[in-house]
């Protein structure tokens, strides 16, 4: 081929046809230049193609990654709602308003002899213990270290999956150095009450192998009563509630993120989008959609009851799995929860308009009990006249979804008051496990 052109440029100079050689030279060139670009085109493509191959490998084993850490938020999220309320009720056991919902509704004498059993007593160590057994997420950033180094992460640049990448990221670190700052601080409690050596330790922590209270001549109760209220067990009962919020919004992410990877995409779509939505950011203005998780008040809200006698018409105690309310004959008796903590607040609202529904999970002791479900807004008397919504219960766990719309004309952007739970004339008791806006 080559050959061939040099013989038409050899026979246009030999015929002095200067017109035509430079024309043809002209030609030649661009197709030289046409060639050049054909081959840089296919290269830039080869290119493209093994960059992308590049990035999708990378972005394989941070969906991987995400998998990996997902399984132990999800096991360590769970851990602890079960643990917490059991820690709550460890506290309780000793006052008169427990041992009398205990004697009176389930029919056990929670005196000093049964308070201070060998089960009673292998329960709270065994709380104890959990709370001892540091946890740590560990998560496994490979995947994402070696897409930052690699450079291929400019290609997500702009993208909603980048921003969705460092959102996961920037969290996973938050949750690990909050993660680690209370195990610290679980750490220095267990080290700090073995070097306490606290008379009495041994037998609570080692229960069913000896008979303790007769070696120890009656004392152990007066020993796990010194332990119990120790120094060093205040953080075992300080409990941060933010850690599994930062759990939740980390599984949400993750979720996403990984469902994005898998099925390639770069920007949300209305799916995604649903799920971002579920994110609870404690600086926003969307408030705190969980009230009631595994029997106990998540840190955003806070409890109180109220009767004519005094407010002594309802005894609430936490019992570990859910909260009882034990309701008293009187005219009216309410128990009710508001946002924020403290004393009551009418003033302090929240905007609950982007709910759709009250949902509880109740049962009654015996079954057939007929409450009433109510909300506040801050301008509500208190005179009871608010919208309120009669339920009746069975003695089987049953979950009760109540529209929003249900309670109009209560304002939901200036809720106060977020449930109330209203029991006129009869004495009852009804159980608790969880309350949530959806």
């Amino acid at each position: 081929m080559i050959k061939f052109f040099r013989k038409i440029r050899f026979n246009l100079l030999e015929e002095n046809k200067i017109v035509k050689y430079l024309k043809y030279a002209v030609g030649e060139i661009v197709l030289v230049v046409i060639g050049i670009l054909i081959a840089i085109q296919i290269n830039n493509s080869n290119q493209k193609r093994l960059n992308a191959e590049a990035l999708e490998g990378y972005l394989n084993s941070i969906a991987n990654n995400i998998q990996s850490d997902l399984q132990k938020a999800e096991k360590f999220t769970q851990k602890r709602l079960e643990l917490f309320p059991r820690v709550s009720a460890i506290r309780q056991q000793m006052s008169p308003e427990y041992q009398k919902i205990m004697s009176e509704v389930y029919g056990e004498n929670l005196n000093a002899e049964s308070r201070y059993s060998a089960q009673n007593l292998s329960f709270i160590a065994q709380t104890i213990n959990g709370v001892w057994s540091s946890i740590y997420l560990t998560p496994n950033l490979s995947g994402f270290e070696s897409l930052k180094s690699s450079g291929f992460l400019s290609q997500l640049q702009g993208t909603d999956l980048e921003q969705l990448l460092f959102d996961y990221y920037n969290l996973l670190d938050e949750l690990t150095i909050l993660e680690n700052n209370y195990n610290s601080g679980i750490q220095r409690s267990f080290d700090d009450f073995i070097n306490a050596d606290l008379p009495g330790t041994f037998a609570l922590f080692s229960q069913g192998t000896r008979d303790w209270n007769t070696e120890l001549k009656g004392q152990l109760p007066a020993m796990v009563d010194e332990i119990l209220e120790h120094p060093t067990l205040i953080p075992v009962f300080f409990w941060p509630y933010e850690l599994i919020v930062k759990y939740e919004n980390l599984i949400v992410r993750g979720q996403a993120l990984h469902e994005m990877i898998v099925t390639g995409k770069k920007a949300f779509n209305e799916e995604i989008n649903q799920q971002l939505v579920q994110i609870f950011d404690e600086y926003g203005s969307v408030p705190y959609p969980k009230i009631i998780r595994n029997g106990y008040n998540t840190h955003y809200y806070n409890s109180a009851v109220a009767s004519p006698n005094n407010n002594q018409g309802v005894n609430m105690q936490f019992l570990g799995s859910h909260i009882a309310l034990q309701f008293s004959a009187e005219p009216w008796a309410a128990a009710y929860w508001f946002v924020g903590s403290g004393v009551p607040d009418s003033n302090r609202v929240k905007d609950f308009s982007n709910f759709q529904t009250l949902r509880l999970k109740l049962r009654g002791i015996l079954g057939g009990e007929k409450v009433d479900i109510g909300l506040k807004d801050k301008s509500d008397p208190t005179d009871g006249s608010e919208t309120k919504i009669p339920l009746t219960l069975t003695n089987e766990w049953h979950t009760y979804d109540i529209p929003l719309t249900s309670f109009a004309p209560t304002r939901l952007e200036e809720l106060f008051v977020v449930a109330s739970i209203v029991v006129e004339n009869r004495a009852y008791t009804i159980e608790i496990e969880s309350m949530e806006f959806l």
